[in-house]
């Protein structure tokens, strides 16, 4: 821990109990505040569909169970990789 910190703390033991805990709701008023992750990366992205940047912010995805269970499609012949790069030249 810094000193500083240290310092923080041990001027709040000297804190009568009252005042330790409102110190305590105030600290928990202002972590839980703080928007999280996911909060901000929507915010993010509803402010770049307002500016135009992406059509729309479309729902983060919760449900993965059909994503669990893909299986490939396979098929014959060369691959596209290839295909693109010999119409490239």
């Amino acid at each position: 821990m810094s000193i500083t910190l240290d310092k923080i703390i041990e001027e709040v033991r000297q804190l009568p109990p009252d005042e330790q805990r409102q110190l305590r709701e105030k600290l928990n008023a202002i972590v839980h505040s703080q928007p999280s992750e996911a909060e901000l990366e929507d915010a993010f992205e509803r402010e770049l569909a307002a500016e135009g940047f992406i059509s729309e912010a479309k729902p983060r995805i919760t449900d993965f169970s059909p994503y669990r269970d893909y299986k490939p499609i396979e098929v014959s012949g060369q691959p596209i990789s290839e295909m693109i790069i010999e119409e490239r030249r």
